[in-house]
């Protein structure tokens, strides 16, 4: 394997996971990996993920697919899925990610990258968004923001729902309110449903 067989094989994705790359170049020498970063070619993101520079990262769909990959099993969600839906402003520096292993961060040369723990039974309200080289884990309008309320419990007043600074047109036109609803009693928690209620009441 060169580097040319290396770069075409992999130049779709923002991230390549060394297990991949195992897939595809059956007793490659991982010795290769450091003389291409000592070259410039890659660059390590975290330790068995990699990415070539001369691959500009494109955008958010990017970056949200590198942090599925180098913290598994984990999907977007809190500020960065709700600004993806534009329930947010933009401004969210860290791609934010829930996972059921432990809570984590991570700065890499690709970004700033936040895992908060949930239990696995709440490990779910996920879609799979589909781009033309890959896809994402991404909460669903509703779960993002049963997530951002479940892991913040001082989200619990007018004041506080007033700082995350809501589109409201977007909320009113893209949650699904039922699905709030079904996903709120799948957490089974008595002072999450009295804050969901509060921030409904306020949209």
């Amino acid at each position: 394997m060169n580097f040319l067989e290396f770069q075409n094989t992999f130049a779709h994705l923002p991230v390549i996971p060394i297990i991949e790359i195992e897939k595809a170049f059956p007793g490659f020498d991982p010795n290769a990996l450091t003389r291409w970063q000592k070259k410039g070619y890659l660059e390590k993101i975290r330790r068995g993920f990699y990415r070539l520079t001369n691959r500009p990262i494109k955008g958010d769909a990017d970056l949200f697919f590198i942090a599925n990959r180098i913290y598994a099993p984990s999907y977007i969600s809190l500020q960065s899925a709700l600004r993806w839906y534009g329930f947010i402003p933009e401004g969210v520096f860290t791609i934010t990610s829930v996972s059921s292993r432990k809570t984590q961060d991570f700065q890499t040369p690709a970004g700033n990258f936040s895992y908060r723990t949930i239990k696995n039974d709440l490990f779910f309200g996920y879609r799979l968004e589909k781009f033309p080289d890959f896809r994402i884990k991404i909460a669903e309008p509703a779960k993002a923001l049963l997530d951002l309320l479940y892991l913040n419990p001082h989200l619990d007043s007018e004041e506080a729902f007033f700082e995350l600074r809501l589109n409201f047109w977007e909320v009113q036109e893209k949650l699904d309110f039922n699905r709030f609803e079904k996903y709120l009693a799948q957490f089974a928690s008595h002072s999450l449903e009295t804050r969901a209620t509060k921030l409904i009441q306020f949209l």
